[in-house]
């Protein structure tokens, strides 16, 4: 929503300005502009990773329109998750939650927590240390490696998008001014003709740099920022599930061990100590 709100914003600024100059928007009309600059970032972007990786960009630039779906309630249901199994494990043992782990996306305990089951990321990291613990093959240090490098693996997948949409970014200004170059040989071709062509010319050669300059620091940097922003708060998501089920595994209670997932929390989205008193007494009536 954010993403776009800024576009609307960067536009109307821009435009409105212009708008209120008297400028014409006919001049702004440069198709040959746009195949020159558009066609050029897109065989840069193309050129900076393999294909899949590729594709895998292109594919995230609209996550941007929904966001990371990351919010208060999200945390509130992670807290009630982590209270729900933990208090399961601790009274029934690690066979309590075995069915819930076959298959998690069936299972009445996960899905009492929708946020958290229809986050994947979410879901692969809690399961997946969850089985490991059930299974009894790790102990909690070779778990908290275990996890710290699922996550940051994650990290850095995630952040490849947004480096090359960056990359494309810095470039987007100079092939503007390449455009605009190639708009100004034109009009060499044309210095005999009377000046109202001359200055047609040139106002055409010019959109090359302003689109360049706009679509740049208008939209590609916003955009590849969200897109960071996005991986940053997946980033304490995940972090903050390794908290309390590394804490828990090292055997810690289950109070215990979601004050330790709490914590990893930032403070805007951390559930305050009213609202976790509510989330265990109703983990416990469960």
């Amino acid at each position: 929503m954010n993403a776009i709100l800024s576009i609307l914003v960067v536009s109307a600024s821009v435009f409105g300005g212009f708008a209120m100059a008297k400028g014409h928007f006919e001049v702004l009309v440069q198709p040959s502009e746009y195949v020159v600059i558009c066609g050029a970032m897109l065989g840069a972007l193309i050129g900076y990773a393999p294909l899949p990786t590729f594709f895998r960009t292109v594919k995230t630039v609209p996550t941007v329109f929904k966001g990371s779906g990351i919010n208060k309630q999200t945390y509130l249901d992670l807290m009630g998750l982590l209270m729900s199994v933990f208090n399961v494990i601790r009274k029934e043992g690690v066979l309590g939650i075995e069915k819930d782990l076959e298959n998690p996306h069936d299972s009445e305990r996960f899905n009492r927590y929708p946020a958290i089951s229809h986050n994947h990321h979410a879901m692969d990291l809690l399961v997946g240390a969850l089985r490991l613990f059930v299974d009894g093959v790790v102990n909690a240090f070779d778990l908290d490696k275990l996890m710290e490098t699922e996550i940051e693996t994650h990290h850095s997948e995630v952040a490849v998008p947004a480096t090359l949409i960056n990359k494309v970014s810095d470039a987007a200004p100079g092939i503007g001014i390449v455009a605009a170059v190639l708009g100004i040989i034109i009009t060499m071709g044309h210095i005999d003709g009377p000046p109202s062509e001359i200055g047609h010319h040139v106002a055409a050669a010019l959109v090359g740099t302003f689109l360049g300059i706009l679509i740049s620091y208008g939209y590609l940097q916003p955009i590849a920022t969200n897109i960071e922003t996005m991986n940053h708060e997946t980033h304490v998501l995940l972090n903050s599930i390794r908290s309390g089920v590394v804490s828990f595994a090292g055997g810690a209670p289950p109070q215990v061990a979601l004050e330790f997932a709490r914590k990893s929390i930032e403070s805007d989205m951390r559930p305050t100590n009213e609202e976790m008193e509510e989330i265990i007494s109703e983990a416990r009536k469960a």
